[in-house]
């Protein structure tokens, strides 16, 4: 192979020579026409859409590689006709160079490339989403999409059953008709009773994500929980390395733990004396949200380990609500599974499930700080042994076991939360430095601000720099001093954004041990109430649909067609709006996430207007720093009770609502 020229001067010489003829013998003659069209345009004749792309032109333009490049090779002897061979000789891809596409040539891209390849990503963009419906083919395609077997099986009276298998999981899925799913069954044939004890709850669940509603066809039945759940089950059962490493047991032994601690906790709450009274589900709201939160296996039509650690609406008790309601109670949850590490850091999983001391917590010695602390344990190490069956070395089968080598596994632990929680970016650094969990989202996009990862609406770019970020009217019902009758008021709130930090949204974290799970929850608390204070106060409700016609609606009347001319419609677009009515109240927000999360909240009391600094704490706990609302004229309630400024934020916790909060102190408490 030529090596290319280093010396510059000689490669400018070379092309300074692109115009005149290419041998000694052909001095002082003129060439012909097809020459001098060649040496006036030499990269003409390489265009697909130029007007003289002939192989004639090719042939015999003196433009070619020893020429034009300097670069001598065997290739530049060949004479083809053809404009496609000629370009590739004279680009000099057989001689070392590589190849970039010829756009600094103005040739441009493919008439059309550019248009498919966008069709292209957009369509699989889109495609990717679609988990697609229920059938035969698509459950199929999805287990073997996931690496695992698929064997089809007739059973008697025409009914089909598809089984599909991994190293530790089985799935026999049996359709009555085409298309439509009869029952369902997990099995865990190679797993311990730690996990087999799990597996009826979770054939349940994959029945109800498969099987038609009442009244529901097949065409409508989609797939899209199953496929959550099911992928969840199977990356598990693909990462294991059997019999070593058995992933569905590792995660099923940190659920006995951690059920452990949240009987020991919810125990312990039930016999505290500040909670006398109170009914079972409150003492469980108060573990979720304040302890270690409320583990459970295949709760809420999820497979696999989830813990609970946050709820809206957590005071209130859901004996008399309806069905519906608690459906859409919001429920932030950690769902616990596994995922390779890669060059994370983090140390490996481990199979056990000795988490935590037979005590739960540590015994109380003298002069001992770490009373009523978690006993955490550290369980040994899970060791691969190698297979060098599955190796193919046969030499290492004959050898004793000690000689082969144990090795670490290459997965770690993974929660991840739903929803996710925003946060900012200095908590995101010190949650890693000090528990030593990984976050693998982290850094990974563009920096934006904590306020615009929350879900409210921006505001208009109009606005002046010191305005508010966001602006939202609503209406609000509030009760009269008598506590009777309810109104609905016109409230008008105004965010305003002390000095943006930079925001990151946690949905992964790799962790080693279940410790780390747990000290962290304290902070994700104190950002999930965040956010659900300034969702409920400034964004926007989706509007409910337009109530049903009753069963026999009378026939709609004959309607007259009025025709308008265009001035008359001219005139209807430059009508000016009519004014709104004022808002009853103007309330105004700034958030503040420096350090602590602070929201200053100024709204009309009295005469004028009342300021109320607070604090959102670890574990959602509402502290009131600074207020203008208690005095001495107000300190007393009517019956006699004495209001403490504690009040306020607890007042705060019950309602989840600013506007709510602030319209019972501005009608309880002037």
């Amino acid at each position: 192979m030529a090596t290319p020229n280093a010396n510059p001067l000689a490669m400018k010489h070379s092309l300074s020579q692109q115009g005149k003829t290419p041998s000694q013998s052909q001095q002082g003659k003129t060439p012909s026409q097809s020459q001098q069209g060649a040496a006036a345009t030499p990269l003409a004749s390489f265009s697909p859409y130029g007007p003289r792309s002939s192989p004639q032109a090719v042939k015999k333009s003196p433009a070619n590689a020893a020429t034009m490049m300097n670069h001598p090779s065997s290739s530049a002897t060949m004479n083809f006709d053809s404009p496609s061979t000629a370009a590739f000789n004279a680009l000099q891809i057989g001689g070392g160079l590589t190849w970039v596409y010829p756009t600094w040539m103005g040739l441009g891209h493919p008439q059309g490339t550019r248009k498919r390849t966008v069709s292209r990503n957009w369509t699989r963009s889109l495609t990717s989403s679609v988990k697609g419906l229920v059938s035969e083919a698509s459950l199929e395609r999805l287990a073997k999409k996931l690496e695992l077997e698929v064997l089809w099986e007739n059973d008697v009276g025409g009914k089909k059953s598809l089984v599909v298998g991994g190293s530790q999981i089985e799935l026999l899925i049996t359709f009555s008709q085409p298309d439509v799913v009869e029952s369902v069954a997990l099995n865990f044939p190679l797993s311990g009773d730690i996990v087999t004890k799990h597996a009826e709850d979770a054939s349940k669940i994959f029945a109800k994500n498969l099987q038609l509603d009442p009244g529901q066809s097949s065409l409508t039945k989609k797939m899209d929980n199953f496929v959550d759940n099911f992928e969840r089950i199977a990356t598990l059962d693909r990462l294991s390395v059997y019999p070593s490493l058995n992933l569905l047991e590792a995660v099923a032994g940190i659920y006995e733990s951690l059920h452990r601690l949240y009987l020991y906790e919810l125990q312990a709450t039930r016999n505290d004396i500040a909670f006398a009274g109170n009914s079972d589900e409150l003492l469980d709201n108060t573990v979720l949200c304040t302890k270690s939160g409320s583990p459970a296996m295949n709760a809420r039509e999820r497979v696999g380990l989830t813990v609970d650690f946050w709820k809206a609406n957590r005071y209130l008790t859901t004996t008399a609500r309806s069905a519906e309601w608690k459906a859409k109670r919001k429920i932030w949850c950690a769902r616990i599974g596994c995922a390779p590490l890669g060059s994370s850091g983090v140390n490996p999983v481990r199979v056990s499930d000795k988490w935590i001391g037979e005590g739960v917590v540590k015994l109380a010695l003298a002069g001992d700080l770490e009373e009523g602390m978690v006993d955490w344990l550290q369980p040994d190490n899970t060791l691969i042994m190698p297979d060098p069956s599955k190796d193919g070395n046969h030499e290492l089968m004959q050898s004793d076991p000690p000689l082969l080598g144990a090795r670490l596994p290459e997965v770690g632990f993974l929660v991840t939360f739903d929803p996710p929680i925003h946060t900012t970016l200095a908590l995101v650094e010190s949650m890693h430095h000090q528990l030593g969990c990984v976050f693998p989202n982290y850094m990974t996009t563009n920096l934006v601000s904590y306020d615009s990862l929350l879900p409210i609406q921006r505001g208009t770019t109009d606005k002046a720099p010191d305005g508010p970020t966001v602006t939202r009217t609503k209406q609000v019902s509030a009760y009269t001093s008598g506590c009777l009758d309810s109104v609905s008021r016109t409230h008008c709130y105004n965010l305003f954004v002390h000095k943006p930090v930079y925001g990151q949204t946690v949905t992964d974290v790799l962790f080693e041990h279940p410790q780390q799970l747990i000290s962290m929850l304290p902070y994700l608390r104190q950002y999930a109430f965040l956010s659900l204070l300034l969702e409920n106060s400034f964004a926007e409700k989706p509007t409910p649909p337009p109530a049903a016609l009753p069963a026999e609606a009378p026939k709609p009347k004959t309607r007259i067609r009025k025709v308008k001319t265009n001035m008359a419609n001219l005139d209807e677009l430059m009508k000016p709006e009519a004014p709104q009515p004022p808002p009853d109240s103007v309330i105004d927000v700034t958030l503040n996430v420096h350090q602590v999360p602070e929201l200053a909240v100024v709204f009309p009391f009295r005469s004028g207007t009342a300021t109320v600094v607070v604090e959102i704490r670890a574990n959602g706990a509402v502290h009131v720093q600074s207020q203008t609302v208690l005095d001495e004229s107000n300190i007393v309630a009517p019956d006699g009770r004495q209001r403490r400024v504690e009040d306020i934020g607890g007042l705060l916790e019950n309602f989840e609502d600013i506007g709510r909060w602030c319209e019972f102190m501005r009608v309880r408490w002037a």
